[in-house]
């Protein structure tokens, strides 16, 4: 799980939409239903429920799973640049 993937899920939650995500990060919608894939293979669950078009206009909107994990992902990399920092000033001091 990395920036992309979390970028991927957050633009889904935004837009509520994979293909309007997928236009506004560039990417096409093949790929990213191959990282959606793959994050749910990997994750052994689904990160997305779809609803088809119709007259209701259909939509996408990511599980409870993938909202934990974008949270947990963001607190892991808050507490990792904060360890990089503190590590960085310490060897900087006495480098």
């Amino acid at each position: 799980m990395g920036p992309r993937y979390v970028r991927l899920l957050e633009e889904i939650d935004r837009r509520g939409s994979i293909r309007e995500a997928c236009a506004h990060i560039g990417l096409s919608y093949r790929t990213c239903l191959n990282r959606i894939r793959q994050m749910e293979r990997v994750l052994r669950h689904p990160v997305i429920h779809t609803t088809r078009g119709g007259a209701a206009g259909g939509g996408s909107e990511l599980t409870d799973e993938a909202r934990d994990l974008i949270r947990l992902y963001r607190a892991w990399r808050t507490e990792l640049e904060r360890s990089s920092d503190r590590l960085f000033r310490r060897l900087r001091r006495h480098g």
